[in-house]
């Protein structure tokens, strides 16, 4: 990678932090490097049933391995009691594995009430109507789609505060320190129960959105383009 971007004319990254990570490790001039935010889009039609699981739940989009920070979410519902009124929905990143089965048990979550669904761009967008709320606990995001299509779909967020998160979400997510369990216990609380901040979320989450399309994501790649293009 290095050595890419080191032959490279120009970079494109897909957020400053991610711009300000890379002029950091590897050494590169920030004159080099341009930032073009991502676009996102949500998909939905009729070919799914709404959701209707028993119990109102808390949603976690992706991957949950490693930086994902799945296991601290978990911990933080449990620890926090949230447990007990809501559900927890993973979707996508495949069946749980046998190490998060245990856990599940140890932390004393009750496995009918953490679920783990997959499924196409439409039944995503179903689940994210349907939920509380988004939990998005990564440790570190180049840039993070999922609070955003949830945003969309007037889902509120908690969301880490690290990395390229408060950058992208700006004051529409519920922010905490996803290496303390308790401050993210405190956020989901406050997302899931306090529906005066859920309302302010959701409402702050339909202006952020605006600032986020490919349509935008493109016509400044095509102006990074002419300007490099025009500097040869």
């Amino acid at each position: 990678k290095r050595e890419a971007v080191e032959q490279a004319d120009h970079v494109i990254c897909i957020s400053h932090s991610t711009a300000d990570d890379l002029c950091r490790l590897f050494e590169t001039e920030r004159k080099k490097v341009s930032v073009v935010h991502l676009g996102f889009e949500v998909f939905s039609d009729s070919r799914h049933a709404p959701c209707d699981f028993e119990r109102p739940y808390l949603l976690y989009v992706g991957q949950r391995s490693g930086y994902k920070n799945f296991q601290r979410a978990m911990e933080a519902l449990a620890a926090s009691g949230l447990h007990k009124e809501f559900d927890l929905v993973a979707f996508g990143g495949g069946a749980f594995s046998g190490a998060e089965e245990a856990s599940i048990s140890s932390l004393g979550l009750h496995p009918d009430r953490v679920r783990q669904i997959s499924g196409d761009d439409s039944l995503l967008a179903d689940v994210y109507c349907g939920a509380r709320a988004l939990v998005y606990p990564s440790l570190y995001e180049g840039f993070g789609l999922p609070p955003l299509e949830a945003m969309a779909l007037n889902c509120p967020v908690a969301s880490s505060n690290t990395s390229s998160m408060p950058e992208v979400y700006g004051p529409a997510a519920e922010y905490f320190d996803p290496a303390n369990t308790e401050e993210m216990a405190y956020a989901l609380s406050r997302v899931l129960r306090d529906e005066q901040r859920r309302s302010e979320l959701i409402q702050q989450g339909q202006q952020r959105i605006t600032g986020f399309s490919w349509e935008k994501c493109a016509r400044e790649t095509r102006d990074v383009y002419t300007r490099v293009l025009g500097r040869t």
